[in-house]
């Protein structure tokens, strides 16, 4: 499941740049307020999003014409309707929302050009725009967007042993800022207006994050677990992080499909295979799709029932293709279907189902076993 980690993370990170520096701020200096955001997105990540509603209302009894509003409806829409880029109609609503929390940020703006609060609006509405692109597909427009927030984001790298919510988007950064341009070639002639990064120091440092984030906890344990399974193929030490995850937040089926995914790669299929049937009988289609690809692993490599496990990846197959949630998904799908018609003797079939996989595939250890298989 791809999740545009290298523009998703800016609104915390400047959420923390702001906090602090604003004389002017309404929101970042209301300890009582900020509390109701936090508890209205904790809600949210959780899908409880009748819960959410009474703190968004009290926000908004407060603060009726503030960004923070529309902000919070489009961050709910898009958990909401996931993958709401493919949802023309929730789309629209989600791309509305932030085109108003812009407007109010604007008009806070006017009345005072240093007000720093309505800068991180602009910033943080301006981040979820970028990440709607890029869901889109449109990844120059994505890294336009992303540019635009830059400077801002550099004052965070000095700032992390006074503030450790820092090593987070530091380590975010330093990761993506070079394994963002080698998923995404066409965004590198913008990628030399952005600091060089570091993968290994960048983990490192969201592991940091994790340990000593109280804020960006949640967050960090996510984000490791993408990078662990999808880059560095250490499903085993992802399930460190999306263990506690899960069970902080037991009705996301995001969360759920990473844990049952890192469960499933590290090879404890009896743990997967419970978790893997409640996301294949779910009606969305991305989870769905994933539950039934981890059903045939553990059919195929865990109990070495090769026709049930194929009957499953062709299911997954049948399924309308999402290139933010199930692409890789189906590119493992096509890797168990040609490691069955290997060991069946279907040679050409086996190499016919590494190339489809191969047009999908972005994850190191699926991308490796294609590479060895067509050679």
């Amino acid at each position: 499941m791809k999740h545009h980690t290298y523009l998703r993370f800016l609104l915390l990170l400047l959420c923390f740049i702001f906090q602090n520096f604003s004389a002017t701020s309404q929101i970042l200096n209301d300890r009582e307020t900020q509390q109701q955001v936090i508890e209205a997105l904790q809600n949210i990540y959780n899908f409880e999003f009748k819960e959410a509603e009474p703190f968004q209302q009290k926000i908004k009894a407060k603060y009726p014409n503030h960004p923070v509003n529309p902000l919070l409806l489009a961050i709910q829409t898009y958990w909401q309707y996931l993958p709401v880029a493919e949802n023309a109609s929730a789309a629209n609503r989600y791309q509305s929302y932030l085109n108003q929390s812009l407007e109010q940020a604007e008009q806070m703006k006017s009345v005072d050009k240093h007000d720093t609060e309505a800068t991180f609006f602009l910033l943080a509405s301006h981040s979820y725009l970028a990440m709607l692109e890029s869901d889109r597909g449109e990844f120059m427009k994505a890294a336009s967007e992303a540019k635009r927030t830059y400077n801002y984001m550099k004052k965070g790298f000095k700032l992390t042993e006074q503030n450790p919510e820092f090593f987070f988007s530091t380590g975010l950064y330093n990761y993506y800022r070079e394994q963002y341009p080698q998923d995404h070639p066409i965004v590198k002639p913008i990628m030399v207006f952005f600091q060089n990064g570091n993968k290994t120091l960048g983990l490192k440092q969201m592991e940091t994050g994790y340990q000593r984030g109280i804020f960006t906890k949640t967050e960090a344990a996510y984000y490791l677990v993408y990078v662990l399974i999808k880059h560095e193929n250490n499903p085993a030490k992802a399930l460190t992080y999306s263990t506690p995850l899960l069970k902080e937040y037991p009705n996301n089926p995001v969360y759920l499909t990473r844990h049952t995914e890192a469960l499933t790669l590290a090879g404890r299929y009896t743990d997967a295979e419970p978790l893997a049937q409640q996301l294949a009988q779910k009606k969305q289609v991305v989870f769905k799709s994933s539950g039934e690809v981890f059903l045939g692993l553990v059919l195929e490599k865990g109990k070495k029932n090769d026709a049930a496990a194929a009957s499953y990846y062709q299911k997954a197959l049948q399924n309308k293709i999402s290139e933010q949630y199930t692409q890789d998904y189906h590119a493992m799908a096509y890797c168990g279907l040609a490691r069955i018609a290997d060991r069946s003797g279907k040679k050409d079939q086996a190499r016919e189902y590494y190339k489809k996989a191969q047009k999908l595939a972005e994850y190191r250890s699926t991308m490796d076993e294609i590479k060895q298989a067509l050679k």
